[in-house]
């Protein structure tokens, strides 16, 4: 076995193989590798390049492979579990961001960067484990993440729909997809082109255009959750369409819940001292302000006013503040409340 500090090769050559060198399952031909040294300036003849990669793969310190299948042409490839090697290498910041981004981003990537990820991951971790890097690992547990509002587990999307939609997702192929509406058991199929990923607190929604949509002028998108897919089938000879101009912030809609019309609501409220605070910090997205309640001898209170959503959520927060606020405007929604309260007072049997 050579070792590697005992092969004779340039060190910028030696540097742009191993970055031209695919990992598995991928690989490349020694001619295209030629080839490819050839575009980027080395002057290198086949025979030489077939030597340089046979020491490589002798040394056995890189997780490089030689793959010889009949008469094809000799192919290479670095291992799947084969080490990174990063120059400069991993400073403490960049290996952190490795970890954070595999604790928290994991639901959130595609199959094939996670695997891609895999081995920097494992850097990342074998630095920060050094005592010297220590106060950079101890970072995530400096750091907590608390949901708002009451805690609940999240559902389970089965491992191999999460795979094949982030796939398709990521290469624009169209997906056959069995979807389980709220509360039913049965499934119906769909072909979609899939366009894109939402997540709302603990579910996350894959926004897609059914193939029946293709053709009209006026196309509907539809929210598919992700945890109700019972099967996804990657369609690579079907038709695959994204809709001119299409963002998926234009289509919010389709899982905040709307209420009717009017899409937006010009919302006029009488809030407690701790609301007004709250929101002075955190305002309401889109217009807002908060002024005196001229009709509070106090002085203590705070009339908000605001263009809001018209949805159901807009009503679980104002429900959510209980006594804290008095929805002045509009009277429809000021009727709603009060219908609410009482019907809240007959259950819990008030009089």
């Amino acid at each position: 076995m050579n070792k590697i500090s005992s092969i004779i090769m340039p060190f910028n050559r030696l540097q742009a193989i191993l970055q031209m060198i695919p990992r598995a399952p991928d690989s490349i031909s020694t001619e295209r590798l030629q080839e490819k040294l050839l575009m980027a300036g080395f002057k290198a003849d086949l025979r030489t390049v077939q030597y340089n990669l046979k020491a490589l793969v002798d040394s056995e310190e890189l997780g490089l492979k030689k793959i010889k299948v009949g008469r094809d042409s000799t192919r290479w490839q670095f291992l799947g579990n084969a080490p990174i090697t990063v120059f400069p290498s991993l400073d403490d910041h960049t290996a952190l961001a490795f970890q954070m981004a595999d604790a928290f981003l994991k639901e959130f990537m595609p199959p094939e960067t996670l695997a891609a990820m895999k081995p920097f991951v494992k850097n990342a971790e074998k630095r920060l484990s050094n005592q010297k890097q220590i106060a950079a690992a101890r970072w995530k547990e400096r750091i907590h993440v608390l949901p708002m509002g009451v805690r609940r587990q999240p559902p389970r999307i089965r491992p191999e729909v999460r795979d094949a939609v982030y796939s398709a997702l990521l290469e624009d192929k169209a997906i056959r997809i069995a979807h389980a509406r709220l509360g039913q058991k049965l499934v119906k199929d769909f072909t979609i082109s899939p366009l894109g990923l939402v997540i709302r607190g603990y579910l996350i929604y894959l926004f897609a255009l059914p193939k029946e949509q293709y053709e009209r002028s006026e196309k509907q998108v539809l929210a598919f959750a992700l945890h109700r897919i019972r099967r996804v089938e990657i369609l690579p000879d079907e038709r695959f369409l994204r809709p001119e101009n299409f963002q998926l912030a234009d289509h919010e809609h389709l899982v905040s819940r709307p209420v009717g019309r009017p899409q937006i609501l010009r919302l006029k409220m009488r809030i407690a001292p701790e609301i007004a605070f709250s929101l002075d910090e955190c305002p309401l997205v889109g217009r807002m302000s908060l002024t005196g309640d001229a009709a509070d001898p106090t002085g203590e209170k705070s009339i908000l006013s605001a263009e809001v959503p018209n949805t159901l959520e807009l009503r679980q927060w104002l429900q959510s503040l209980g006594s804290d606020a008095e929805v002045l405007e509009p009277p429809s929604l000021r009727d709603e409340m009060a219908q609410e309260i009482k019907a809240l007072m007959r259950r819990y049997q008030v009089n």
